[in-house]
C-alpha cells in the first residue's frame, strides 16, 4: 500500500491534522514529532493539580541550574499531586508505535526526597492521581506508566527507594521493575530516559542514563497491548508526580516524542534540523512537503 493511500485512509477516518504551539486538534495521528527543547510555551498541555499552579502564565519555571531555560515543574512542596498531558490525543490505531526521550531532574529535596515522576499513557488529559507514593499516577485507570521512584513504599517497590518500574491501570505495584540504576535519583543529577513502544511486537522498553547517549540495552521491558489496556485507540501522553511527607522539585527539562517506533538517538536534533529555542513541532500526516514522516514497519 502506498503512503498516499495510507494517508487517504487515515484522513477519511479523521486521523490526520496537526498541532503547532497553541493549535490543537481533536486527535493527533500516529506519525508525529514533538520536539520540546525547553518549556517556554505550555499551550499544548493540559495542566492538572498543583502543576497548573506552579507553571503559571502558560510557561514553565526557570530551571535550578545556572543558565537553565524553563522547565516543566510537576511538584514543588509537601503533600502534592500534579500532572501535565498533551491536550490532543495520540492515535494508537493500526498498531501505532512511539518512541520518547525526556530529560528530568529532582532537586530541592525535603524529608529525604520523594516521590518521583511517572511517564504515563492514559485515556483522558485532565486528571492527576494520588499524591505521595501514588506519584500522581495511582488511580488512573486504563493506563500504562513508567515510574522513576525515589521512595521505598514497601513490597510494591521491592523495598527499594531508587528504582524504575512499569505500572498498569493506575497501580503503583510495578509489573516489571529495575532496582539498580545509573545513580541515585535524589543525587540532583540530570537523568535521561527513553521509553519505546513497538506496536507490532507490543514490547515496551525503558532506558536510563546520565548522558543523552541512548544505551544499547533496555533497563526494563514488558510486553503489553496498549489498545487492550486502554480500551480505545486514542491515548493522552504526559507526566505525573506526587509528594507526601517528603518532597522535591520534580522537573521535566526537555522532551522528544516521535509517533513511530524510531528510538531517539540525537535528542538535541531529533529530526536532523535543530529547532528554534523553545519551539514545539508537532507535525502530522496530511501536511504538504513534510519530511518528518517515517513509514511504520510492517
Amino acid at each position: 500500500m502506498s503512503c498516499l493511500t495510507k494517508l487517504a485512509k487515515k484522513t477519511s477516518r479523521g486521523l490526520s491534522g496537526f498541532a503547532f504551539a497553541a493549535l490543537a486538534v481533536a486527535a493527533t495521528p500516529a506519525h508525529a514529532l514533538l520536539n520540546l527543547q525547553n518549556f517556554n510555551d505550555l499551550s499544548a498541555f493540559t495542566l492538572n493539580g498543583v502543576t497548573s499552579v506552579i507553571n503559571s502564565g502558560g510557561q514553565g519555571v526557570v530551571g535550578p541550574n545556572a543558565g537553565d531555560q524553563r522547565v516543566l515543574r510537576l511538584t514543588n512542596n509537601y503533600g502534592q499531586s500534579g500532572s501535565a498531558f498533551l491536550t490532543s490525543p495520540f492515535s494508537l490505531a493500526s498498531d501505532a508505535s512511539f518512541s520518547s526521550y525526556f530529560e528530568f531532574q529532582f532537586t530541592n529535596q525535603g524529608g529525604g526526597g520523594a516521590d518521583g515522576i511517572v511517564f504515563a499513557v492514559q485515556t483522558v488529559s485532565n486528571t492527576a492521581g494520588g499524591g505521595g507514593g501514588g506519584i500522581g499516577y495511582e488511580g488512573l485507570n486504563k493506563s500504562v506508566g513508567v515510574e522513576f521512584d525515589n521512595w521505598n513504599n514497601g513490597f510494591c517497590d521491592g523495598n527499594n527507594d531508587n528504582h524504575v518500574g512499569i505500572n498498569v491501570n493506575g497501580s503503583v505495584c510495578s509489573v516489571a521493575r529495575a532496582d539498580t540504576l545509573p545513580d541515585l535519583l535524589d543525587s540532583q543529577k540530570i537523568f535521561h530516559a527513553w521509553v519505546d513502544y513497538n506496536g507490532v511486537t507490543d514490547e515496551l522498553e525503558v532506558r536510563l542514563a546520565l548522558t543523552d547517549t541512548r544505551p544499547t540495552n533496555a533497563l526494563v521491558s514488558y510486553t503489553v497491548d496498549l489498545v487492550s489496556i486502554l480500551g480505545t485507540t486514542n491515548a493522552y501522553i504526559g507526566f505525573t508526580s506526587g509528594t507526601g511527607a517528603a518532597t522535591a522539585d520534580h522537573d521535566i527539562r526537555r522532551w522528544v516524542f516521535d509517533g513511530s517506533y524510531a528510538p531517539v538517538v540525537n535528542p538535541g536534533n531529533p529530526n536532523g534540523t535543530v529547532p528554534e529555542p523553545g519551539s514545539m513541532a508537532l507535525v502530522a500526516l496530511g501536511l504538504a512537503g513534510v519530511g518528518l514522516l517515517r513509514r511504520k514497519k510492517a
